[in-house]
């Protein structure tokens, strides 16, 4: 890279962090993710448009509409190399979403230096530095990327050394936080040149374009328009590996899965047969498309709330495995039991005997990690961009020995409703009693005293007491009643009390 090239690079990306801290303390989603569509018009593409047969134009519309929402701020531009009055990138329309792209697509042609009839040349680094300091001001977005993958800055012939440069980029400007690569075969044959492919790249500048770019994927609609899996260029230390859980060992009540998502393991288990330890027989897929895992070491963990313990892989080596396959493993961990709620807790019991759900993370370290690309896809590649060094695009910077996968664990416990239902019963009974206590209380009954030798009737309510007098006023001594017959509580000297019949 050029010293103007990083500087340009420098300034977008300080601006980028600061756009990216003031974003701190506003809603993720309030104005959606910035994109721009960046269409080559250079002479290395007039096939592209002069063949009546291509689909160019229709699968920019395409993608743009699937990649995009109404809300997101979109940008469609032409690019070649500035050179005399041919300006690169060309800002053909901007808006929010897709609305203002169709009609100045269609009228899109190839680009000319000058007045002559000399066809414009290619510098990939000048599209994308400026637009990232142009309509996106340095803040994040996604880059899409339309070409026939040939760059020819000055109309250099050495293609393959300047698209060496463009790579060398894509893998160490810090600023473009993902890289997504779409191989797309489109034979096309104009007057000057022919061509067999067509490469769409999706760059993403800045953290906040990454997630974009991650959900956009997830949703699923780009799938409808580029219907084969994007290979990878970066990051390639993150996320190699998946855990495709086959059976749980020596555990009859634990069962497990994959989640919605296809990457959240689920492990279900009655309260009753939760077992500690969990040894999972599981295949480990290789998520790094288009590479072979050649070697790498495996290390994992077990993050909870409040711990990490570790997690026993074996074999703890992954050897040549290709794209796509998995290799047989036994995963084994201890479940943190102190984390695990009591059948009593209030936690279990306002589950009222369904699901408590604990999360935790499985993070799988790979070390050594060696990568080589796919001989298939390198041979694809090949066959749709002769001359390319395109398996150089594809290879993971020597620093880049290392990754982490953060792997979603979901424990579901069945929990009993026995605890419910008793529970629910102790308190009916409580309420049964007071209520009853209540009504007992309210209830006045007649009870026969004899006071000095004479019979006399008094009446005691429940948990009542009474001072009895003789006929003259003075204290003979006092009862007092609880629930059943009242008890004589004390007898004046000289006197006598007793309680008569029942």
């Amino acid at each position: 890279m050029d010293l103007a090239t990083m500087n340009i690079f420098a300034r977008a990306a300080r601006a980028a962090v600061v756009f990216c801290a003031g974003l701190v303390a506003l809603p993720a989603v309030s104005a959606g993710i910035q994109q721009a569509f960046l269409v080559q018009n250079s002479g290395w593409m007039e096939p592209f448009y002069s063949d009546p047969a291509s689909q160019l134009k229709a699968l920019v519309a395409a993608v743009a509409g699937a990649a995009t929402s109404a809300d997101d701020p979109v940008f469609t531009l032409a690019f070649s190399q500035s050179k005399g009055s041919n300006v690169s990138p060309a800002l053909l329309a901007s808006g929010r979403g897709t609305a203002a792209m169709g009609r100045d697509l269609a009228a899109l042609t190839v680009a000319r230096k000058g007045p002559g009839a000399a066809l414009a040349d290619t510098d990939f680094k000048e599209a994308i530095s400026k637009t990232i300091t142009g309509p996106f001001k340095a803040a994040p977005g996604i880059i899409w990327i339309f070409t026939n993958n040939k760059n020819s800055p000055d109309n250099d012939a050495q293609t393959a050394e300047r698209n060496r440069d463009f790579y060398r980029l894509l893998h160490l400007e810090p600023s473009i936080t993902k890289t997504l690569v779409f191989a797309l075969k489109m034979p096309v044959q104009g007057k000057q040149f022919a061509a067999r492919g067509l490469m769409v790249y999706a760059l993403a500048y800045g953290k906040p374009a990454a997630e974009a770019l991650d959900r956009i994927m997830a949703e699923g609609r780009l799938t409808r328009v580029l219907t084969q899996a994007p290979a990878r260029l970066k990051p390639v230390d993150q996320d190699a590996l998946r855990i495709v859980p086959v059976a749980v060992k020596d555990a009859p009540n634990v069962s497990a899965s994959l989640g919605a998502d296809q990457r959240t393991l689920v492990l279900d288990v009655e309260a009753a047969g939760l077992v500690p330890t969990v040894t999972l027989q599981a295949k480990l897929e290789n998520l790094f498309y288009p590479y072979v895992i050649q070697r790498a070491g495996v290390e994992a963990s077990l993050l909870g709330s409040a711990e990490r313990t570790p997690v026993r892989v074996e074999p703890a080596v992954v050897q040549g495995l290709q794209p796509g396959a998995a290799q047989p493993v036994e995963v084994s961990f201890t479940l943190p039991m102190a984390q695990v709620p009591s059948a009593w807790s209030a936690q279990a019991l306002a589950a009222m005997g369904k699901q408590v759900l604990l999360p935790m993370v499985v993070e799988m370290g790979l070390t050594g990690q060696q990568l080589t690309l796919s001989e298939n896809f390198s041979a694809e590649m090949r066959e749709l961009f002769p001359g390319d060094p395109i398996s150089e695009v594809f290879t993971p910077p020597d620093s880049v020995r290392a990754s982490l996968v953060r792997v979603p664990l979901l424990v579901r416990i069945q929990y009993p409703l026995l605890p419910v239902l008793a529970l629910m019963g102790g308190l009916l009974l409580l309420v049964g009693g007071l209520v009853a206590l209540g009504l007992a209380s309210r209830s006045s009954k007649r009870y026969e005293l004899v006071v000095d030798g004479n019979k006399r009737n008094v009446v005691l309510k429940p948990f009542a007491s009474l001072a009895i007098k003789d006929g003259e006023g003075r204290l003979v001594g006092e009862i007092k009643r609880g629930l059943g017959r009242p008890q004589v509580l004390s007898v004046a000297e000289g006197h006598t009390l007793n309680l008569g019949r029942p």
